[in-house]
């Protein structure tokens, strides 16, 4: 179990510097209003690739670990139906791209970073495979070669051209190798069966629930940069973008803490309520006192934090840092009542508190940034983090009639089981 945890945790961390820490570099290389251009197109692209996606990264999983799977089917079928699904996210950016009236050179852009993460989804398919065989080595293998390419490709090419475009091009040639590498890993491991229109049609509707919780968990953190940009500068966008990346890159955390912790909570419920109210309690503790450590040490040192990681050109970002530092401390706070809902089978409800968390976002980001700027996006983050970690408390307490907090006062009592 230890193995395969830290296995998962090394995982994650690649991942990381795939992605967040690739951003770190651009950031010094690229002036500021050609990182905001970046970060825009970044998150245009990675919201349509989470249609691509579709939450087949756990879907697969949980399929291929059933007793008797048929490794061939859900792997075909879930490959087959990402192709339909990419199909169809790229008419939307297209035609999102002209209606949003965005400059060529970001619509390229957009459209590479698009295509580079659909190509990471297919590959994702093939590693949520050998993730459900737990075949962890495998799967960190191709996660490490994915990613240290992937960085060190971009970089090498960002430094030589300085051009988001080229830069984005790179990201999409790194990411095509990878997959052809994937499957060609899998393929000699197990191969493909014929796809039939009925099988991917079912396999669709069968995977719209985890579709649903897969982009609402991950659209919140994004959608705010979307609607910013046809209000502020891109340079503003770049700024703002910076202290999203620090608190995307910091969602390692959560993944550290959803592996550790799932199964302990799973096997804590597993022998009845009280354990499980002990076992979390005493857990919570530490992972109260994680979160406040980490968020003190971004609050006192957030200009040393922005020099070394962005350099002088950012700091402008300080003067709101404190705000995602906060944020971060939420995230980390709510991950164990998210941990709760989930062995309580209660996804839907976390699914229902992200997208009122996006219409928060939405509704008051419209109203807000036209008024007080490009900031206001950060303390409307901030509200609608504080809203869902609220949801998920009162959610929890609601199912297991406790607060799962150590002994503060009066809130760690628990409501007697009728």
């Amino acid at each position: 179990m230890k193995k395969h945890l830290i296995i998962s945790i090394c995982s994650a961390a690649l991942k990381v510097i795939g992605t967040v820490a690739l951003v770190v570099i651009l950031a010094r290389v690229f002036s500021l209003a050609d990182f905001g251009n970046f970060t825009y197109s970044l998150t245009l692209g990675t919201l349509l690739s989470l249609l691509v996606d579709f939450g087949y990264n756990l879907k697969v999983i949980r399929d291929v670990s059933l007793e008797g799977a048929n490794i061939k089917k859900v792997a075909t079928s879930a490959f087959f139906s990402k192709i339909a699904l990419f199909i169809f996210a790229l008419i939307i950016l297209v035609i999102g791209q002209n209606i949003l009236d965005i400059d060529n050179k970001v619509k390229m852009a957009s459209l590479l970073i698009f295509l580079s993460f659909s190509f990471y989804s297919l590959t994702n398919t093939f590693l949520s495979v050998f993730k459900g065989l737990r075949k962890y080595l495998l799967e960190l293998k191709l996660v490490a070669f994915d990613n240290i390419m992937t960085f060190v490709g971009v970089s090498i090419v960002a430094f030589l051209t300085n051009d988001i475009v080229w830069a984005s091009l790179s990201f999409m040639i790194s990411r095509i190798l990878s997959f052809i590498y994937s499957l060609w890993i899998y393929l000699q491991e197990y191969g493909m069966i014929s796809p039939k229109v009925k099988m991917i049609k079912e396999d669709i509707l069968e995977a719209l629930p985890y579709a649903a919780h897969y982009w609402v968990g991950n659209a919140y953190l994004n959608i705010d940069t979307i609607i910013m940009e046809t209000m502020v500068s891109v340079e503003k966008i770049g700024i703002y973008q910076s202290g999203i990346r620090i608190v995307m890159g910091l969602g390692v955390l959560l993944t550290a803490i959803n592996a550790v912790y799932l199964p302990l909570f799973n096997e804590a419920n597993s022998r009845g309520r009280e354990v499980l109210i002990g076992t979390v309690k005493k857990i919570n503790g530490r992972i109260i006192l994680f979160a406040v450590l980490v968020a003190i040490v971004m609050i006192l040192f957030d200009e040393t934090i922005i020099l070394i990681l962005y350099g002088n050109k950012f700091l402008e970002l300080n003067s709101f840092f404190w705000v995602f530092a906060v944020i971060v401390f939420l995230r980390i706070i709510g991950a164990s009542y998210g941990i709760l809902l989930t062995i309580s089978n209660k996804q839907t409800l976390r699914a229902i508190a992200g997208f009122l968390s996006i219409i928060i976002i939405t509704v008051l980001d419209y109203y807000l940034i036209p008024i007080k700027g490009y900031v206001a996006a950060a303390y409307v983050l901030l509200a609608a983090h504080v809203f869902m970690t609220v949801f998920y408390v009162v959610s929890v307490y609601l199912e297991h009639g406790s607060f799962f907090v150590p002994n503060i006062g009066g809130l760690n009592q628990t409501k007697p089981k009728k």
